[in-house]
């Protein structure tokens, strides 16, 4: 299977890694390059607190009605958060905005084959969650409290 993460994609999630640094006032620490779980590891006073799995979106939150994420992905979030004791995150930056939910409770949404189409590999198609974008919260100080 092909590894389509770039030396952009390792830019973005410094840029939330900054931000959520500053916001939730937590140690963040990178995966290995290539990671299939996760993206950012979050922690304070040297304990776990969370994995994310960081997006970027080049849109304005408003733009659609959900956001689309690989259930596979949120699945394996959830799965490696639960066997650490710890939280599982989707962060997705945004043109005007860095917004977050739990990876978990996003399972409940609704579910349809979908994917991305202009690479035209197979293997982009799937199931995918519709999270609702009124659902994702902004990561901002008031937050603090979800990585404790």
């Amino acid at each position: 299977m092909p590894l389509y993460e770039t030396i952009e994609d390792r830019l973005q999630e410094q840029s939330v890694s900054d931000k959520l640094k500053e916001a939730w006032k937590v140690d963040v620490w990178s995966f290995a390059p290539y990671a299939t779980t996760g993206d950012l590891l979050l922690g304070r006073n040297g304990v776990l607190r969370a994995i994310c799995e960081v997006k970027r979106r080049y849109n304005a939150l408003d733009k659609y009605e959900t956001y689309i994420i690989s259930r596979s992905k949120l699945e394996r979030i959830s799965a490696m958060s639960k066997s650490l004791n710890t939280k599982g995150l989707l962060v997705v930056q945004f043109d005007d905005v860095l917004v977050w939910h739990d990876a978990t409770s996003a399972l409940v949404y609704e579910t349809r084959w979908g994917g991305r189409y202009d690479r035209e590999d197979p293997n982009d198609l799937e199931l995918m969650v519709h999270i609702p974008i009124y659902s994702l919260k902004g990561v901002t100080s008031d937050h603090k409290e979800d990585t404790d």
